[in-house]
């Protein structure tokens, strides 16, 4: 009998240290994740790609974001490292930039997003349907999307569910509409 309860005892103890040491290490990598997604700059990505507009220069930028871009040799392109999964990189061409931010894709991802909806949009296109941002929000049920990139002509937002990412770029010269559209 005796054997028997120090038997449960000692099992008791070995499970109570593994599950207080697995919480302890959870924690920490909580503590861990929130410190690496945390900004070095004045706003996180998304935002900042909404503040920042292709005519501004770099300085302007700079101020946005908080800290000076990185120059890449020879060309005229600037890189903002903002988290170790996110930044804003501008690369400019006759006095305006080219802007995309590059964002962390488990944070967008959406599980009302439908994917079937994507290929409808697909087949729309093809067959001469097209969409402003705003008509294709609505087609997705209200779903907002991210804006990733833009230029002096056009805009660029994404929606991601479950690894798969739909990009739809919407032209300044087709009065808005989208012309081009993607599923990866």
């Amino acid at each position: 009998m005796k054997k028997r309860l120090l038997t449960i005892f000692l099992g008791g103890i070995l499970v109570l240290g593994i599950t207080t040491g697995c919480t302890k290490q959870n924690e920490n990598d909580i503590v861990k994740d929130e410190v690496q997604e945390k900004s070095k700059g004045n706003c996180e990505a998304e935002e900042c790609i909404n503040l920042i507009e292709p005519k501004m220069n770099v300085e302007e930028v700079n101020e946005i974001i908080g800290f000076e871009g990185e120059k890449k040799d020879e060309i005229e392109t600037y890189t903002w490292q903002l988290t170790d999964k996110t930044k804003i990189v501008i690369e400019y061409k006759d006095g305006l930039g080219n802007i995309t931010a590059t964002m962390d894709k488990e944070k967008l991802n959406n599980d009302d997003f439908k994917i079937s909806i994507c290929y409808d949009i697909q087949n729309d296109l093809k067959n001469g349907t097209t969409y402003t941002y705003e008509e294709m929000v609505e087609k997705f049920g209200g779903i907002e999307g991210h804006l990733e990139s833009k230029s002096s002509t056009s805009k660029m937002y994404m929606w991601v569910k479950d690894g798969q990412t739909f990009r739809a770029t919407f032209s300044d010269s087709l009065k808005g509409k989208c012309s081009i559209v993607s599923l990866r």
